[in-house]
């Protein structure tokens, strides 16, 4: 493991995305190869899925820093979609695919455009590892809860899409697919305007905390748009049959982890840098847009 050090913003796109260049030179090869003892194509994309997350770790290690991770939350969803497409022996409907890119081509550009280079680390990371107290249990940790985790949300995440795309033969509800489509949409444009709005925000040095746009009636309305995107799919997947219940795992993992964990820990960061901001937190919805409490001075 490096030392931490100062890496100027090209030798950071170098570190950072040489790891992904490699897991994309590999992948269908890699694919190819786990096809001869394993057939179920689910399996073969969870086991190649968990290799190329493991890739990626041995570079969060060798540079100190777990958010080198955090792009793989938007890369393999490209790298699954393609492979579960080619593999299933119907033609498809088209927004099975292009839903999911616009998801992850949106994520890629929103996380390039504030990414500073390896002076970058998730907030949570650091708090992680004081606790910890100890580098060998905190990379533990982080393979299995900050790399290893995330992998299997968003494999789950898409679980819907793998079984809509091989069940693209049969007759399908017009209407509630399409219902999911533009639920899904509608998802990627809050949490792109969301975002847009909070982003003059994120270099401001000041105790204020914004308070305009979607965010007068949602505390975390970038993280409303995010789990209304995987209920979308769901929807989706749910027009090709009520056997595909179970499905809902992908939008439950999802929904769960906002609401019990991302949220909460994103309100404590905020309180430690704007202590004015349990005043906002008494006159906004933490989550659900929903109208102010103006009475809460």
């Amino acid at each position: 493991m490096q030392k931490p050090t100062h890496y100027s913003y090209s030798q950071s796109c170098w570190i950072v995305f040489y790891p992904y260049a490699i897991i994309t030179a590999i992948w269908i090869p890699l694919t190819l190869l786990i096809e001869q003892y394993i057939k179920d194509v689910l399996m073969v994309t969870l086991v190649v899925d968990l290799i190329a997350t493991s890739i990626v770790f041995i570079q969060s290690y060798r540079y100190n820093n777990t958010s080198i991770y955090d792009f793989y939350w938007q890369i393999p969803g490209f790298y699954l979609i393609i492979y579960w497409v080619f593999r299933t022996p119907y033609q498809p409907n088209i927004w099975l695919i292009i839903v999911p890119f616009a998801y992850f081509i949106r994520h890629n550009y929103n996380f390039l455009s504030f990414w500073p280079g390896l002076t970058y680390e998730d907030f949570r990371y650091p708090v992680f590892r004081k606790k910890l107290n100890n580098e060998f249990i905190y990379w533990v940790f982080s393979y299995f809860g900050l790399h290893v985790g995330p992998t299997l949300m968003i494999y789950f995440g898409l679980y819907p899409t793998y079984y809509a795309l091989f069940d693209s033969d049969q007759d399908y509800n017009k209407c509630v697919f399409y219902f999911g489509v533009i639920f899904a949409f509608s998802a990627l444009t809050i949490e792109t305007i969301a975002d847009l709005q909070l982003f003059p925000w994120r270099s401001r040095k000041t105790e204020e905390f914004i308070d305009e746009g979607l965010w007068k009636y949602s505390r975390h309305p970038n993280y409303f748009g995010e789990c209304m995107f995987w209920w979308g799919l769901f929807i989706m997947t749910l027009s090709f049959g009520y056997q595909y219940w179970f499905t809902i795992i992908g939008a439950v993992i999802m929904q769960s982890l906002f609401l019990f964990y991302s949220i909460p820990e994103m309100e404590k960061h905020i309180l430690r840098k704007r202590p004015k901001y349990y005043i906002q937190q008494k006159r906004v919805s933490a989550f659900f847009p929903w109208f102010r409490n103006e009475n809460v001075k």
